[in-house]
């Protein structure tokens, strides 16, 4: 008689490698496409910028999950920042947005001007050939060494400090202590949410916010080497602390630096600004639904543990990632 050993789970770190690899993550020939792309305007716009000394702007930097390494196969525009100097910049949103696609149709004269429009708070450039449309947000530069500048933040439309090598530097310390997982969990977790966004009615939850929290996670010693495992560690956290407990780091500044009062629903600070609350706009409808899917998936994942078929266990998967998974 066979015996059947319950603590052997139905679908395996395998079948998830697999389906990451298959569904979730973006293919590194596209990504490398999309970095070329994003390469080759960074090239043009230096050679530019080397005949017109006085074009006011100073670099550009390829930013957000591609340059991360935690992009989705899903993604469609690559995030860019442009450096502008200030004393040559309009100071109003509106204007600068205007000013610097004015400056990047004179850059870029082989780009249709029509295909380079302002969108909020960020100029985008769409591309047929990839289809990737480059998202480029103007951050006024401070000129010093650490890439600090001030921008404005898409979802609360406020003006706040922030640098990005040193967002780079945070995820490239973790990802360097856990290669290949710490990515992989992050990018298993804003597939999650994505599938969260379709099925539950007006919910939304920002890509840096899920990498933030996977981040606090990882920093109080989870292990990620099980997907599994990892992914409970972070829906855990949720449930467990609410996302009532502040969430901060202390790369770039000390805990005494943050405010002393409360700035939000939900607390989690930008690890290179401790006065930048980037979950400000949850709201808590946003923060109970979070931690009532959390919950659910938790569930659904250590039931998956105890099915005795592996329809049973893709069930539960498919509950959690959504109808595509398969193992």
């Amino acid at each position: 008689m066979e015996t059947i050993n319950f603590l052997t789970p139905e679908v395996s770190q395998a079948d998830l490698v697999t389906f990451s690899e298959e569904r979730v993550n973006l293919k590194q020939p596209d990504a490398q496409r999309y970095r070329k792309q994003v390469s080759d305007l960074r090239e043009d716009l230096e050679r530019y910028m080397a005949e017109h000394p006085d074009f006011g702007v100073e670099k550009m930097l390829l930013s957000g999950s591609l340059a991360k390494g935690t992009a989705l196969k899903t993604i469609r525009d690559a995030d860019v920042a442009v450096y502008v100097k200030g004393g040559s910049a309009p100071q109003e949103l509106a204007a600068l947005v205007q000013w610097l696609a004015t400056k990047l149709r004179l850059t870029y004269p082989q780009i249709d001007p029509q295909k380079i429009t302002v969108d909020g708070p960020c100029v985008v450039i769409a591309f047929s050939g990839t289809g990737i449309k480059v998202e480029i947000t103007p951050v006024y530069s401070l000129g010093d060494a650490e890439g600090r500048g001030y921008l404005w933040d898409r979802s609360t439309g406020k003006k706040v400090l922030t640098s990005i090598p040193r967002h780079l530097e945070f995820t490239r310390k973790r990802k360097d202590k856990q290669p290949t997982h710490y990515a992989q969990v992050i990018r298993l977790l804003k597939w999650w949410v994505r599938q969260r966004e379709k099925d539950t009615l007006d919910f939304k939850f920002r890509s840096f916010l899920v990498e933030l929290i996977v981040a606090k996670v990882a920093d109080n010693g989870a292990d990620f080497s099980d997907y599994h495992v990892g992914i409970e560690k972070v829906f855990s956290y949720i449930q467990n602390t609410g996302l009532k407990e502040r969430i901060a780091f202390s790369d770039y500044y000390k805990a005494t630096s943050l405010p002393k009062t409360r700035m939000g629903v939900v607390e989690i600070f930008d690890p290179v600004n401790p006065e930048n609350n980037v979950a400000a706009d949850v709201t808590e409808s946003t923060r109970m639904q979070l931690v009532t899917l959390a919950s659910t998936a938790l569930d659904h994942l250590s039931y998956a543990r105890t099915c005795q078929t592996k329809g049973e266990a893709l069930e539960c998967w498919r509950d959690v990632m959504g109808s595509s998974f398969s193992a």
